[in-house]
This record gives structure tokens, C-alpha cells and sequence, in this order.
């Protein structure tokens, strides 16, 4: 069974987008400045990590990256802002409203049948946000978020979206991400605007992340996955008057006398063909959908106490390519919007002068 249906015209989209990206960044980075991510360039600290997949894993669940029960990994971990420059950290009621964070891993020393072998080593990324879903559906979505924000400039925020004259299909769309951005933007302390996703955090570490969209496991199986952390902190008040604050409290927490470790639980939610069998618009190739089966545990992250406020760790971490499609093809991504990522990381990192 095909485990993703590709509308016509597509490829045209995506093409566009790449393009207005493209436009976009060279906008933000004129001539002889530093060109950053094209997405999420604000990073709160790039640590170093171990991903053990669990010991005992059940015959299952053992493919990919997760084939041999008890196998180490060394792993890179950026926490990032997902907005589209870098600015302040939003605190709650402090600096505008709550937004989108990502932590994207990085396992090194990976082996297999690779999705792209004509980047070098082997690697598998496992990029994720700290909700469980993406604002937008697919790729016409994208490519009408894409011109609204170069109608209106990255300050806009793509308001010209929502300001579209659209019906069916497309109207219920823009209704969904509308409540999916509000859910974002209101994660405040404010009784009228209670959590919904969940809270900001005192520091990056203190909050759950999710892949989003799907992705194979392998053969006739997907999955979602999530990186949830086993100690978060809580009851602490964000330090809204520091602009970088949560790259502040991440650096505190691991190099603080009495540091200890942080630990995250890292968790998938698996469908077989057949459970998505009549459903592969929806559940696949729509990134605004939430799966509601239960996750289950395959693996621990562990991320020792640490200083990475260096200049050579800076420097390193800022070269790093992450994409989805760094990895193996068990765990290939899947639908429109992963689709899309592949050709705008791919153009976004030749920009930056990487691989």
C-alpha cells in the first residue's frame, strides 16, 4: 500500500516556494552578511547528547535507527526559535506572544541504506516542535502562507493568509490553523488565556516535542515521534527582561555546581498500512492532524552537564545541516509538507554554503 497520495501540480508548488524562500532570505541576509537558517536561525544552545535505544525493545519495534535493541549513539541537539528572524525570547505577559520552539537531533554514526547518500557520513535528524502539530495542512497552504509573507514582510507573520477569500476544503483548512496558531500564541499565564499545548518554558529542556508529521517505520508501518522530558521544571518564572533567556536557564541548568544530566523519554506512535488504509489524506498528507494513539517508549536521551558557550562550539553547531531527510530510508518522511522540506532545506542549506 502506498502510504502517501501526491496532488497534481505539486512539484510546480513546491518549486515556488523554494523560490520565494530562496528571495526571502537573501532579503534578510543582504551581500557580505552571514545567511542564517531559513527557519528557526535563533538557536538556544547546540549540546551534546546520547541517544540509547532501549535494551529489552520488543521484536516490533526494532527497525532503522532502533534495528539493534541496546545500540548507543552520539547525537547533537539544537534548541531553537521557529520565527523567521532572530529577536527576543517570549516570556509569559512579557514580549508578545508565545510561539513555536524546535529540537532537532542529530544522530552521528548511523549505518544503513541512506535517503540522501550523496551528503557524507551517515546521519539520522529527528527534527521536532514543541506541539504536535504543523499550522499548515500541505503545500498549497504553504505556497499561500509563503506569498502572503512576501506581500506583507517576515513582521507580518503571513497575516495576508488569513485574510484569504476561500471556500470547502480550503476555508475548513484556514479555520484549523487559525485554532492551531492561537493555541500557540496564547500559551500564556493569563487566566483568559489558559495553556493550551503546553506552558512556556523555563528553559528548552523543560518541554515535550513532537515530529509533527509522519514518517515510515519501516516496511508498510508509520510513525510519529516525540521527545518528552523525564524531569521537566516547573513553577520557576521565565526571566522575560533577558532577551535570550532560555539559552541563559539551559546554560545554567548544565553548568550549575550541582548539575545533573537531563534526561528525555523518547517516544513513537506506530500505524500499520492497514489502520491507514482510506485515510492517508487525512492522517498523512494533512501535517495539521493530531494522531491520538498511544506513544510508547524505544528510547532514552540523555544530555550530560556541559559548557556550550564556547566560540568553536558555536561555530560548529551553526554548520550543522538538519533535515528530515538526512537519515535512513526506514524512516523516510512522508506527505506533502515533508515533501516540501526537502526541496526547501536542500536549497536552503546550498544558500548557507552547506550540505
Amino acid at each position: 500500500m502506498n502510504l502517501e497520495h501526491v496532488p497534481a501540480g505539486e512539484n510546480d508548488a513546491i518549486q515556488q516556494i523554494v523560490d520565494l524562500t530562496i528571495e526571502q532570505m537573501k532579503g534578510r541576509y543582504p551581500a557580505g552578511k552571514t545567511i542564517l537558517r531559513g527557519v528557526h536561525p535563533k538557536d538556544h544552545g547546540c549540546v551534546s547528547a546520547r541517544f540509547e535505544v532501549h535494551s529489552s525493545l520488543p521484536e516490533t519495534l526494532r527497525t532503522g535507527i532502533f534495528a539493534n535493541p541496546g545500540r548507543v549513539y552520539e547525537a547533537w541537539i539544537r534548541y531553537s526559535n521557529a520565527s523567521l528572524r532572530i529577536g527576543r525570547d517570549s516570556a509569559p505577559g512579557k514580549n508578545g506572544p508565545h510561539g513555536s520552539r524546535g529540537m532537532a537531533i542529530k544522530l552521528m554514526g548511523v549505518t544503513g541504506d541512506p535517503l540522501l547518500p550523496e551528503y557524507g557520513p551517515m546521519t539520522q535528524d529527528l527534527l521536532m516542535i514543541n506541539q504536535p502539530v504543523f499550522a499548515f495542512s500541505n503545500v498549497e497552504d504553504y505556497l499561500a502562507l509563503s506569498e502572503a509573507i512576501k506581500t506583507g514582510g517576515d513582521e507580518s507573520e503571513g497575516k495576508g493568509f488569513f485574510e484569504r477569500k476561500v471556500t470547502g476544503a480550503a476555508a475548513a483548512r484556514l479555520a484549523r490553523t487559525g485554532t492551531i496558531v492561537r493555541q500557540v500564541k496564547q500559551a500564556t499565564a493569563m487566566a483568559q488565556a489558559p495553556f493550551t499545548f503546553q506552558p512556556p518554558p523555563v528553559s528548552p529542556v523543560d518541554n515535550q516535542y513532537f515530529s509533527g508529521s509522519a514518517f515510515l517505520f519501516g516496511e508498510g508501518r508509520a510513525m510519529k515521534f516525540s521527545a518528552k522530558p523525564v524531569d521537566p521544571h516547573s513553577g520557576e518564572a521565565p526571566d522575560g527582561d533577558d532577551e535570550n533567556y532560555l539559552r541563559t536557564a539551559l546554560h545554567k541548568r548544565l553548568t550549575a555546581p550541582d548539575a545533573q544530566e537531563i534526561v528525555f523519554d523518547f517516544l513513537v506512535q506506530v500505524r500499520s498500512a492497514a489502520e491507514l488504509e482510506g485515510k492517508i489524506e487525512t492522517e498523512i498528507e494533512d501535517a495539521c492532524r493530531e494522531w491520538t494513539d498511544p506513544f510508547v517508549s524505544v528510547a532514552t536521551i540523555r544530555i550530560p552537564p556541559q559548557d556550550f558557550e564556547t566560540e568553536e562550539r558555536r561555530a560548529y553547531c551553526e554548520r550543522l545541516v538538519f533535515t528530515p531527510w538526512h537519515g535512513l530510508r526506514e524512516h523516510r518522511p512522508l506527505g506533502g509538507i515533508n515533501r516540501l522540506r526537502l526541496a526547501v532545506y536542500k536549497a536552503s542549506a546550498a544558500l548557507r554554503g552547506g550540505g
